[in-house]
């Protein structure tokens, strides 16, 4: 158990802290050779913390719980393998998103609302409390600047609320759309802090999930791997979000606008961060898009010169 940590890179304090358990708990726990007097939900705690499997968590510590807990992971792995078929997502792919969540402070929860009483991290609770920056919250940090820089909290809750919303559709066996620019970034963050899944990884945890065969050894430490993990996360980007043509006066400009520290204080203008929840037709469009470039190099011709004449007058 204390290698494990160590290999986060976690002190006890925050190992504690991630499993919802006293420091004195956890040491216990370092020292013990059998989970003999930890209860279920401290058990949980432990393998959560250090971003286990409950199974592969009892198998580390020796226990003969492993087979019940395995077919718990078998009925979970059955159920990703019914739900998605590769069309965008495999059982690997959704698996190793929904993990992202379901490891971070915005895990999904039956309400769909963010309660601090119930963080599985500690980093956002943190800061919510005042005892942490934004810049310590997995996930959140990586909101661009000039939307961390013109929020409140509650803002940052409703924007936590949205990764919870994309871990709990995978739960559900769907595939996360988005029906607001909040999502779009929501599913952009989840999909760039995902390494994808491979053999030694999630597949260990999870084994029997579909697309197996086609997945190579974890080594993204070395530069072919990170070549690897970049296209995986572009193929998730571009399989979840819709294509950047769609409306590229919102989430592209806000990019654009960062490299080149810009910001939008307009509280009407739709790339305002007040204005990321509004429900809009991201579906619509993107099928629009799609369409588009579907069409013969003529006939995209000449849709381009039929707009120019109707703005010309």
């Amino acid at each position: 158990m204390r290698e494990r940590r160590v290999e986060l890179g976690l002190t006890q304090q925050e190992a504690a802290k991630r499993a919802e358990v006293s420091v004195a708990t956890w040491r216990r726990l370092e020292t013990a050779s059998e989970l003999d007097g930890f209860k279920a939900d401290n058990v949980k705690g432990f393998a959560r913390a250090l971003r286990l499997g409950v199974a592969e968590f009892h198998q580390l510590m020796g226990s003969e719980e492993v087979a019940k807990a395995d077919a718990a992971a078998d009925d979970l792995v059955r159920f990703f393998n019914s739900s998605f078929t590769g069309d965008p997502l495999t059982a690997a792919d959704a698996m190793a998103l929904h993990s992202t969540v379901a490891f971070s402070d915005f895990a999904p929860m039956k309400s769909g609302r963010f309660e601090v009483e119930h963080a599985l991290g500690c980093g956002f609770a943190a800061f919510l409390k005042g005892e942490a920056s934004i810049r310590e919250v997995e996930l959140l940090r990586d909101l661009p600047e000039l939307a961390l820089t013109q929020v409140n909290n509650h803002w940052l809750v409703r924007m936590g609320e949205r990764i919870m919303r994309v871990g709990g559709e995978l739960g559900e066996g769907r595939v996360p759309r988005p029906v607001c620019l909040a999502d779009e970034y929501a599913l952009a963050i989840v999909i760039l802090n995902t390494d994808p899944p491979s053999v030694g990884d999630v597949l260990d945890t999870f084994p029997g999930l579909n697309d197996r065969e086609h997945l190579p050894p974890r080594y993204w430490d070395e530069e072919d791997g990170r070549e690897l993990v970049w296209d995986w996360r572009d193929r998730m980007l571009g399989a979840l979000l819709p294509p950047d043509e769609a409306h590229d006066y919102r989430r592209h400009d806000l990019l654009v606008m960062e490299a080149h520290g810009q910001g939008v204080y307009d509280t009407s203008d739709p790339r305002h961060p007040l204005r990321w929840f509004d429900r809009d037709d991201l579906g619509d469009q993107c099928q629009s898009s799609l369409a588009y470039a579907r069409l013969s190099e003529q006939e995209q011709t000449e849709r381009i010169k039929e707009a120019m004449e109707r703005i010309r007058g």
